[in-house]
């Protein structure tokens, strides 16, 4: 009795297991032919795109962080800026020596007097004129009128009235001369030479004075430089708002100094005076403060008067935005030094 139920459980257990050795065998192609479709697929290509693309304008060249300050002679400057940006400037310049680099350092090789500042070359200060105004030139004047003597004084022959248009049929005739004179009264006439009248010189005007502007003194120093371009001194330098600003100041400045120098030429003496102060954004002065003197008292008050009575500019917006508490902070030294 037992032995018929083990023999219909393998019956059993053999149709099972066939029906799922199918089951995995359909699984089984059916994962193989999907995965063989995916594989026998191109690829979609993208849809080709057209893409324009704006040409964006040259930004202006950017000085390094913290480059130290130079000021670039209005003969010396350049159109296009330098490819290396040593310095910040008023203006654009190209690095150039007129010795042979010696050292490593970014400055020109040249020769010159030995002062505690650097200059590249030789000029006298000149304050700024407006020129004299041009005068209007004055008309010439007529010549006086001779009055005739009585010599020359002759007697005016009467002349016969211009008749009317319909009158001139009757007046065709030869009119009658007049009798000539005698010979005594002929030889008693002596008649004058008529002057030749004498042009009136055009008065000459002197020319009028041009306007000048500002110059500060120069004189070339001595400077041993690593600049290996051989052409007139000069460094690469970027002009920037904050250089042209700073130029600004410097002229506004100095033509008030020079001009008291001058006149206290006898009280003054030989050293340096510094000092800083800051420029608010209206162009108004704070914080204005002596930090060394060389020199006697008179040339310290001629230095702390000159920023005290110039009228500042106000700062420029692109530079205002770029200055930290909205102020430029300025130092400024004044050299009095003997002449040789």
């Amino acid at each position: 009795m037992l032995k018929p139920n083990r023999e219909r459980r393998k019956v059993w257990w053999a149709v099972l297991a066939s029906i799922g050795l199918h089951l995995l065998i359909g699984f089984s192609l059916a994962a193989f032919s999907s995965r063989q479709n995916d594989l026998d697929l191109p690829e979609e290509a993208p849809p080709p795109q057209l893409t324009i693309l704006q040409e964006e304008p040259t930004p202006p060249p950017l000085a390094p962080k913290n480059a130290p300050m130079i000021t670039v002679d209005e003969s010396r400057k350049s159109a296009e800026a330098p490819k290396e940006k040593t310095f910040e400037a008023n203006e654009n310049s190209i690095a150039a020596a007129e010795k042979a680099a010696t050292t490593d350092n970014p400055l020109p090789g040249q020769d010159g007097k030995d002062r505690p500042f650097m200059n590249f070359e030789d000029h006298s200060n000149s304050l700024a004129s407006k020129g004299a105004v041009p005068q209007a030139k004055p008309s010439p004047t007529a010549p006086p009128k001779k009055e005739p003597t009585p010599a020359e004084k002759k007697p005016t022959p009467s002349q016969a009235p211009t008749p009317e248009p319909n009158q001139l049929a009757l007046l065709t005739q030869t009119p009658t001369p007049f009798a000539s004179p005698a010979p005594d009264q002929q030889n008693n006439e002596t008649v004058a030479p008529t002057p030749t009248p004498t042009p009136t010189p055009e008065p000459t005007n002197t020319p009028p004075t041009p306007a000048s502007a500002y110059r500060d003194f120069q004189q070339k120093t001595i400077v041993r430089g690593g600049i290996s371009n051989r052409g007139r001194s000069g460094v690469n330098a970027v002009g920037t708002p904050l250089g042209r600003y700073k130029k600004q100041l410097e002229d506004a400045i100095g033509s008030r100094w020079y001009y008291y120098t001058a006149a206290k030429v006898d009280l003054i003496t030989i050293g340096t005076t510094s000092v800083t102060f800051d420029i608010l954004a209206d162009g108004a002065v704070s914080n204005l403060r002596m930090t060394e003197n060389t020199a006697n008292e008179a040339s310290a008050s001629i230095a702390l008067r000159s920023i005290q009575e110039t009228k500042f500019p106000p700062i420029p917006e692109d530079l205002l935005n770029a200055l930290p508490d909205g102020r430029f902070t300025m130092e400024e030294s004044f050299t009095i030094f003997a002449n040789r």
